[in-house]
């Protein structure tokens, strides 16, 4: 009898374990969606998905075999009902484990954003690795349908492309859905996201798929310039790329970028970051707080145009380290500026910096003032250090005028 017993909870235990397959879909049932577009049409969204063709880019594939995506679209008064639609021309239900973007509408974004963060963020099978990025004067539908150069992928070209950008030029900054999450969460500290711009003949380009990317010179290209500015979930406007920099230096996310100092007696001098640091810290001064933001940057010359100058001398090396100093400080400095008289607007996090080392005196400051940020005193320092000067000492252009 206590075998029989033992047995049968055995088969229970495995019965119950297996259970957990109730809900598996073959691979061949499955549109495996790599980009999720949002727009607003009247007061219903309309979703896009940019879905894989397996047979398109299996690595066996001809050359001519087609699009390796197709962009399925729907309307429906919810995110989810919309995606679940899709069903009506897509043979294939929507998969949303393996995204790679999702793009928002730039007029959808102006309204808010917080419910398809909502929607995607309780959907079971998605993940929070994919970048976020703002259609800038586009619809999310648009931009999904754009056929893409060197990658065969247009969401994957995105994310490709958003990832080295920031790693290696710096005007744009990539945000996961944890990240945006976490922000529209915090009251102290605003929302950004990168501007995705589509650049020439759009409809052209749509209309002749993957034969636009066969051209050496595509009809039409996507780039990432500049960031949106939010207030709680709504886009209020854009910075451009140099004031984009100075986000990202300020909030300590420039890993590499390339830029130049001006030199004494004209000319100048093109700098490569090897490393950047920043360090933002708030100090009381006269019962007030001030914000100081320090910048320690490793650095490499890559192009001298300055006659006069010699990179043997450590004279003319201080010089260079003064002046990259002076620029990198501009930029911070321009970026804050711009962003406080357009937008009102704390997304450098200076308010949360504030709250998180000096509570008290953040709560004074929010029950005297309707926005802390607007007065804040910001000090900026920037360090630079020359590590590497190339295997020239002059510049052989100065030589060939002597």
């Amino acid at each position: 009898m206590k075998q029989t017993i033992h047995l049968l909870f055995v088969w229970g235990m495995i019965g119950f374990i297996l259970g957990g397959c109730w809900d598996r879909k073959e691979l061949n049932e499955l549109g495996i969606a790599i980009g999720i577009g949002v727009d607003m049409v009247g007061d219903q969204y309309q979703v896009t998905a940019q879905v894989v063709i397996p047979s398109a880019v299996a690595s066996k594939s001809s050359p001519s075999a087609g699009s390796p995506v197709v962009t399925y679209e729907a309307t429906a008064p919810t995110i989810q009902e919309a995606i679940q639609k899709m069903t009506d021309t897509s043979p294939r239900s929507i998969y949303l484990s393996h995204i790679r973007m999702l793009i928002l509408g730039e007029e959808y974004a102006r309204k808010g954003i917080s419910d398809v963060i909502e929607a995607l963020m309780r959907e079971p099978f998605t993940r929070s690795d994919f970048y976020i990025a703002i259609a800038k004067n586009n619809k999310a539908s648009t931009i999904l349908k754009i056929p893409t150069a060197l990658e065969k992928l247009p969401a994957n070209k995105m994310f490709a492309s958003l990832d080295t950008l920031t790693k290696t030029w710096a005007p744009a900054t990539k945000v996961t859905m944890d990240q945006l999450l976490s922000d529209l969460t915090n009251p102290d500290i605003q929302s950004t996201l990168p501007a995705l711009e589509a650049v020439g003949d759009i409809e052209s380009s749509i209309e002749k798929g993957e034969d636009d990317t066969k051209s050496i010179s595509p009809g039409t290209i996507l780039r990432f310039s500049g960031i949106g500015v939010f207030q709680k979930d709504r886009l209020l406007g854009w910075i451009n790329e140099r004031d984009s920099k100075g986000f990202n230096y300020i909030r300590n996310k420039v890993d590499s970028t390339t830029g130049h100092a001006d030199c004494q007696g004209g000319g100048n001098i093109a700098l490569l970051t090897l490393s950047s640091d920043t360090k933002n810290k708030v100090m009381i001064r006269d019962g007030e707080p001030v914000i100081l933001i320090s910048v320690t940057n490793n650095s490499t010359v890559r192009e001298v145009n300055c006659e006069h100058m010699k990179l043997d001398s450590m004279d003319d090396i201080k010089e260079i380290e003064d002046a990259s100093n002076e620029k990198i400080v501009e930029i911070m400095k321009h970026s804050v500026e711009t962003v406080r008289h357009q937008y009102k607007s704390d997304i450098f996090g200076f308010g949360q910096l504030i709250h998180q080392s000096k509570p008290k005196l953040w709560k004074r400051l929010k029950e005297e003032k309707e926005n802390p940020f607007m007065d804040l005193q910001i000090e900026y320092k920037a360090e630079t250090k020359i590590k590497k000067i190339g295997s020239l000492f002059e510049s052989f252009q100065k030589q060939m005028k002597e």
